[in-house]
């Protein structure tokens, strides 16, 4: 089973990311075979740490819920809120760490909160949707894909991470998009993503 997960950062304790980061990092390393993509959400100029995000992949929501409750930063006190969400792989098998990075990406974390009662809907712009993903996928997405109920079988929105140049062409990106350009989505959040992993690793 695939899952997004989104811990955010509580502001009153940021020095607390540096405390416990060597832990992270350790934590990460013994779980690698689990993860999809992972790294932070950031401030546009990058100054501030607004999130962890993670795209992992475990048997059942006990086994997920039992990684994201022993990671060193979240023991920590680093975030304030965690949500775990059933994920979609849309680009299985890739992983993040298979993306061709460039020294000029700039990459994003694009998290869209659908309306209640918008899986049919959905079911219907799904083939126009992914037609208009294909040419991203190429050299584009990092991952992307469908956030679903609980059980998996609704669609609630979509978690995905994008190489583009400027938040302008993001919101131009999505636009054009047809589950947002067809307001499928309650709301849509776009925040600067960094990948994860220590100076110089891959992962």
């Amino acid at each position: 089973m695939f899952f997004h997960v989104q811990l955010i950062d509580n502001p009153e304790t940021p020095e607390r990311r540096a405390q416990s980061r060597p832990d992270h990092w350790r934590y990460f390393d013994d779980h690698r075979d689990h993860f999809i993509a992972r790294g932070a959400t950031k401030s546009d100029d990058e100054e501030t740490f607004l999130s962890s995000v993670l795209f992992v992949e475990f048997e059942n929501w006990a086994e997920v819920g039992s990684f994201v409750d022993n990671e060193p930063h979240n023991r920590n006190g680093v975030y304030h809120d965690v949500r775990i969400d059933r994920w979609g792989h849309g680009l299985n098998p890739r992983r993040q760490r298979d993306f061709a990075r460039e020294n000029d990406h700039v990459t994003w974390y694009i998290r869209g909160f659908g309306k209640p009662g918008m899986h049919p809907k959905r079911m219907d712009l799904l083939q126009d949707h992914l037609d208009y993903f294909a040419p991203y996928d190429i050299d584009r997405f990092i991952a992307r894909g469908g956030v679903r109920s609980y059980d998996g079988e609704e669609w609630r929105g979509s978690a995905n991470l994008i190489a583009l140049p400027s938040r302008g062409a993001v919101q131009n990106f999505l636009d054009r998009e047809p589950f947002y350009e067809n307001g499928l989505y309650e709301s849509v959040l776009v925040e600067r993503y960094i990948f994860g992993g220590r100076p110089g690793q891959i992962v």
